[in-house]
């Protein structure tokens, strides 16, 4: 039999709490990440003549949209309907399409595609993008360690 719980606010604070972690809290982050498929052609006009992927060729493209931050008052980093809402109507302006002809996309690798998504999805940490199983890239926003009147003046 199945119970239904009443969903209740979770603050870091009562997390914390409750795991005996009260001093660490404040310095902890969580990482979510999601997963999203699109299909896509491209061709690659700048490797070496006789190259395989000079040609049209297509990718069955895999990218996982990861992000960090502390709990809010559901206990979410952020909520995988909320991403949904942003990763979504980029995957439509590149599921089967050639990704040459997409706007910044005109050397569609995947290490260029990973920092296309970035760019886009401004509180993500990193994107990587397969392109298969076997091949994939990986693009991280470093945030800045400096803080203070240091960071002011850079």
């Amino acid at each position: 039999m199945n119970k239904h719980v009443s969903a209740r606010p979770v603050s870091r604070a009562s997390a914390a709490s409750a795991e005996g972690g009260g001093a660490r809290e404040a310095a902890q982050r969580t990482r979510i990440g999601r997963t999203y498929r699109f299909e896509a052609a491209h061709y690659l006009p700048l490797v070496p003549e006789g190259h395989r992927c000079r040609n049209l060729h297509g990718h069955n493209y895999r990218v996982t949209i990861v992000l960090r931050g502390g709990l809010d008052a559901r206990g979410f980093v952020k909520d995988f309907a909320e991403i949904d809402s942003v990763v979504e109507p980029l995957l439509r302006q590149l599921d089967h399409c050639l990704l040459n002809d997409v706007d910044c996309l005109q050397y569609p690798i995947a290490e260029i595609i990973a920092a296309w998504f970035l760019d886009r999805i401004l509180e993500c940490e990193r994107v990587c993008v397969h392109e298969n199983d076997d091949s994939w890239a990986e693009v991280v926003r470093y945030q800045s360690r400096v803080s203070g009147p240091a960071a002011a003046r850079a």
